[in-house]
């Protein structure tokens, strides 16, 4: 195993709170209209209004007829890869500059390195993550005698070593979040391959993908590693991944206590068990983006989510009852009413049935009103009000529209966790 830290700090300068962070400058070029023109590019992580990576190239010596004509074909090149986006342009006509700012079409964009480089560890970014405490702590100067507590989390599985560390600005920029929004970073993470071997781009990009569902599952929004680089056993740079972070700041709901560091490390191990599968896996990470699109409250789309839910928690269902365990068919699951699939995912997993004692418009109304006799009723009949436009009680159940959605994520999370192995709090 490499230095126990891997060296862990920041590949690009991501904490200089600028709104526009260069990564590189770099060659580039483009064809205009088959025509190739050699220039430079600066590749930038902007982040406002929206995070994204975006090219700004400088071209000089080109014909005035093709910077001035709008239906020239451009194409955008760096290291002799194809940049596939939209091209804005600019400069001066008169002496042949032609400026081009390009908006990728997709994330992430991998122009360093190619299928056979190896390398023995990744260090990656994390933006607006969970402020957690770690499972140690070490300390870095900042001027004081105490100095800046950085807090760490080990992750480990049977094939790879994941850490995560806070860093000095972690705080204060977690403070800026909280009060202004957008987009900083607050973690930096490392990967190496349990057994210290070295990996391939394609091995790093499945780690990669595995982590981006499971972080993002831990913070209950979107949170991938950004801009990962790979180091080889000499700590050259051998692979590159460029990308921004998804979402800006929200501060969504999640099982996760951020005070509990042991929650995260068991459930790692558990969660990359169930991912080597390809079907589970496949049905992670639709179950996963379910959630987190249902998740996001401050939306005001509540009775969006608490669709989204209950077809993220039958999509569970089906997996496990049907595919993994053999409980029923497929053809006995579909004839299944939504709550039974419920019943049958939840009772398997030991997950209670009965509407809790917190739910108190739900239970007044499974008293009063609609005889409910548990909590898979109860929510499939709310969720059915929404969906079916002659539903006849459309509309009688808006006050328990936010117990309901609540409720509904807490069983697809408590599922989640469950079919992992998770036996935590």
């Amino acid at each position: 195993m490499a230095n126990d830290e891997y060296q862990l700090k920041p590949a690009f300068d991501f904490d200089s709170n600028e709104s526009n962070v260069l990564h590189h400058n770099v060659s580039a070029s483009v064809c205009i209209n088959g025509d190739p023109y050699p220039g430079t590019s600066e590749v930038r992580l902007d982040l406002l209004p929206q995070a994204v990576i975006r090219f700004y190239g400088s071209f000089k010596n080109i014909p005035f007829i093709k910077c001035v004509d709008p239906n020239v074909n451009i194409s955008f090149y760096i290291n002799d890869l194809e940049i596939k986006g939209f091209p804005a342009r600019g400069g001066d006509p008169e002496v042949g500059e032609l400026r081009v700012k390009l908006y990728p079409e997709s994330e992430p964009i991998a122009v360093v390195g190619d299928s056979a480089a190896q390398m023995t560890r990744i260090v990656f970014h994390l933006f607006n993550f969970v402020d957690f405490m770690g499972n140690r702590r070490s300390s870095e100067p900042n001027g004081t005698v105490i100095g800046t507590t950085i807090e760490h989390m080990d992750l480990i599985c049977d094939e790879w070593s994941v850490k995560l560390r806070s860093l000095s600005s972690t705080q204060q920029n977690i403070e800026f979040l909280k009060e202004n929004g957008g987009y900083r970073l607050t973690h930096i993470g490392g990967i190496q391959k349990l057994d210290g071997c070295s990996f391939t781009r394609n091995d790093a990009n499945e780690c990669l993908t595995a982590l981006r569902f499971f972080l993002s599952f831990i913070k209950g929004g979107w949170c991938a590693p950004i801009c990962p680089v790979g180091f080889d056993e000499t700590n050259h740079r051998v692979w590159e991944q460029w990308s921004s972070p998804r979402e800006a700041w929200h501060r969504p709901l999640s099982w996760f206590d951020a005070q509990n560091t042991e929650q995260l490390t068991v459930l790692f191990a558990g969660f990359m068990k169930m991912w080597v599968n390809d079907e589970w896996q496949e049905a992670l990470k639709e179950t996963i983006y379910w959630y987190l699109n249902a998740n996001f409250s401050s939306r005001g789309i509540i009775d969006a989510g608490i669709i989204l839910t209950q077809a993220a928690i039958e999509r569970l269902s089906y997996e496990y009852a049907v595919k993994d365990k053999h409980l029923v068919t497929t053809d006995e699951f579909k004839n299944l009413w939504a709550s039974d699939k419920f019943r049958l995912l939840f009772s398997s997993l030991k997950i209670p049935l009965d509407i809790p004692p917190a739910t108190l418009e739900l239970r007044k109304l499974a008293k009063q009103k609609m005889k409910w006799l548990d909590a898979p009723r109860a929510l499939t009949e709310i969720r059915n009000s929404l969906i079916h436009p002659e539903h006849k009680k459309r509309h009688q159940f808006d006050s328990a529209y936010f117990e309901a959605w609540n409720l509904g994520l807490w069983y697809l999370e408590m599922g989640i966790l469950a079919i992992c192995g998770y036996n935590g709090t």
